[in-house]
């Protein structure tokens, strides 16, 4: 096995010397092919201490460094990709952010690329509000040392998970996360009962160096891939006049007068890569038989990445299992469906991974052609993103299935009554930009208002016969219930709509002008019957782009002529800070509610015979006053080693986690949040 392994690293030191050798002769006058394989380095950590998390965050121009070629992006703080916020249910995360781009700037028409240098920030995921000073996707931060000051109140009951951040100035949101302006967000486990020994055995805060933290982007997604609509970065670039960083200043040495710029958007020269944490295909130095956690990001804006891990000949190599999706926990951990996960734009997963037998493994994307006909047309990455190098001699570690349990808002929709739910809407992708049929105006044009606190039916359907749409929640995670029949028409150029007959509409958009002649399109009819093939989750291959039913996500893709129906909790998740302050009587209705717990706990686990563990609920009422609405409150009492703890917490929840103890009550439909442990000593 050594001699084995003594071979291996010949192999691979000749392998890295011939390639250095060949990148000392390239350069950014004579190009070759980018190769990477630097060291895997984690991105920068930075971590709430004692419930807040101050940060201060700066875009700005950084130089990015890949082999040879030497390319100026925007960013933040300089650092691609940017640092990891690590957070907890319960912190508050103040950000002030400083946009320190420079003008001139391009301005376009509404709805077309423009405003590169101007920016904000989105916190991808996160269950909060979107108003003023929270994560608000309609700030406009000018450059010229522009500045924003965000406030993030986490809820106590937040699902921990793994979440993103980024632009979201509509107009240049492409361009910049494109560039780079992206990086990942670590709601962290608790670690007590709630969350399962394993899990915290590989997850940050206390297990850091297994908690393996994977943003992927389009940092050299140049040239157009084939069999898609989009350009590629450097054609982005042109659209929205970004001069200052195109690569069309480098002339290529000997050339017939062609530029850095025509080189890296030919086809032929395969610029068309995701790095990961900002380096192009990274080695990562493994054990065998240690359990990791690998937290994965597709911080691109218009590709899908469909994940596994194998050795060169493409053979299963490590055990890999999905523990959550969009920052929400699975029921069980499962291995993934055909053994991969399909990422969408701006979706994540969390594995729990394992590799027994030494050897060098590759973290890759591939999509063959025959799962088309669940993706529509949609840029699919073929690609290496990581090497996994595993060394050790071979072991038999196992992965285990059981997860935290998911807070209320993400519970089980899937068997709700039509009476249980409170409204519904559509959705309806088309060919464009359009969603409705109509184009994004403003914030103040709204097309549905939502009842907080309910349970909301949608249904998101697509008119489109070839393009596939992600479409993306904000706040508020979606359970994907089931994938319908699709009746509706089908759209061709200029907004001309068709029925399942092949005839045109009687009715037709306002917008359409019928002396253009739009002719049907090839084929319409390609993609229907999602909802056949889909067989209720248990599809083949060819549904690799179709949703499981039952997992919760933020952020779906909706093929051609698709009609899929899900459902979300609108949970109310803004905190009232006049609430905090506790009124008198509310204090001493809880001081005596505590007492009769603690009494009856005591009776209890006086005659509880083991000495160890006793687990006491009790139910209460409480009116607060005459317009407060009843809500029942439930306390736990937990006995441990003759130690009585008691924790009380008031959130805006109306269910909550009440196996776990804590108490809910709504006031005139504010927020309410505190907490209060008290420890008794039992005789």
């Amino acid at each position: 096995m050594n001699v084995i392994f003594e071979i291996i690293s010949v192999v691979v030191s000749l392998w890295i010397l011939n390639s250095n050798t060949v990148l000392a002769s390239c350069s950014m006058t004579s190009p070759c092919r980018i190769v990477g394989g630097l060291p895997f380095v984690q991105p920068r950590q930075v971590h709430s201490t004692n419930g807040f998390l101050r940060l201060n965050l700066s875009v700005d121009v950084t130089e990015l460094k890949l082999d040879w070629l030497t390319v100026r992006r925007r960013s933040y703080n300089r650092e691609i990709p940017g640092p990891t916020w690590r957070i907890k249910p319960g912190d508050t995360v103040n950000l002030t952010l400083t946009n320190k781009l420079t003008s001139p700037e391009y301005i376009s028409q509404h709805n077309k690329y423009q405003l590169p240098n101007h920016t904000n920030i989105h916190t991808h995921g996160l269950h909060i509000s979107g108003m003023n000073h929270h994560d608000n996707v309609f700030v406009n931060i000018t450059p010229d040392n522009g500045q924003y000051h965000y406030t993030y109140p986490i809820l106590p009951y937040h699902s921990p998970g793994t979440y993103w951040y980024h632009p979201h100035l509509h107009g240049s949101v492409d361009l910049q996360t494109y560039s780079g302006m992206s990086g990942m967000i670590i709601v962290e486990d608790s670690t007590d009962f709630r969350t399962p020994q394993h899990i915290q055995d590989v997850s940050c805060p206390i297990n850091c160096k297994h908690d393996i933290q994977l943003v992927f982007q389009p940092l050299l997604m140049y040239s157009k891939v084939a069999g898609t609509k989009d350009d590629g970065f450097a054609h982005l670039q042109v659209e929205i006049h970004d001069h200052l960083f195109s690569l069309n200043g480098t002339s290529i040495t000997g050339s017939n007068n062609e530029s850095l710029f025509d080189w890296v958007t030919d086809e032929t020269n395969g610029v068309n890569n995701f790095t990961t944490n900002g380096l192009l295909n990274p080695v990562l130095n493994l054990p065998t038989g240690e359990t990791k956690r690998f937290r994965m990001v597709n911080a691109g804006t218009a590709s899908v990445l469909e994940l596994y891990i194998s050795d060169e000949h493409y053979n299963s190599a490590c055990d890999f299992y999905e523990i959550a999706i969009d920052g929400i926990y699975l029921d069980k951990a499962t291995p993934p469906r055909f053994g991969k996960s399909f990422l969408v734009p701006a979706s994540r997963v969390d594995w729990l991974v394992v590799c027994n037998k030494p050897g060098t493994y590759y973290l890759k994307s591939y999509s063959p052609e025959l799962e088309d006909i669940s993706t529509g047309e949609i840029q699919r990455i073929n690609g290496t993103l990581l090497t996994i190098v595993v060394t050790g001699p071979t072991t038999t570690t196992s992965i285990q299935r059981d997860l935290p349990r998911r807070p209320d808002y993400v519970s089980d929709f899937q068997d709700l009554t039509q009476s249980e739910v409170h409204g519904r809407f559509v959705i309806e992708a088309g060919s464009g930009l359009t969603l409705n049929r109509e184009l994004f105006q403003s914030k103040e044009f709204w097309r549905y208002n939502v009842e907080v606190d309910t349970v909301q039916e949608w249904y998101l359907t697509n008119t489109d016969t070839i393009q596939s749409h992600p479409i993306h929640i904000h706040v508020n995670s979606f359970q994907v219930i089931s994938y319908n029949p699709y009746t509706g028409p089908f759209e061709s150029k200029s907004q001309k709509y068709w029925s399942q007959n092949k005839e045109p509409c009687f009715f037709q958009h306002k917008e359409y002008n019928e002396s253009m002649k739009v002719p049907m399109p090839k084929n319409p009819l390609k993609y229907l019957g999602h909802d056949k093939r889909w067989k209720n989750g248990k599809g083949g291959p060819e549904t690799i782009g179709l949703s499981q039913p039952g997992v919760f996500r933020d952020v779906i893709l909706v093929p051609p002529l698709s009609n899929i129906t899900v459902r979300t909790s609108t949970n109310k998740c803004r905190l009232n800070r006049e609430m905090r302050i506790q009124e008198p009587a509310m204090n001493v209705m809880l001081f005596l509610s505590m007492l009769k717990v603690l009494a009856m706990a005591s009776l209890i686990c006086f005659f509880e015979q083991s000495g160890g563990f006793c687990l006491y609920c009790s139910h209460l009422f409480a009116n607060f006053s005459s317009q407060d609405k009843t809500q029942e409150l439930t306390i736990l009492s937990l006995i441990l080693k003759r130690r009585l703890a008691v924790r009380l917490s008031i959130s805006c929840r109306s269910q909550g986690y009440e196996s776990y103890g804590w108490w809910n009550a709504t006031k005139n439909n504010a927020m309410v949040w505190f907490q209060l442990t008290v420890y008794y000593g039992v005789i």
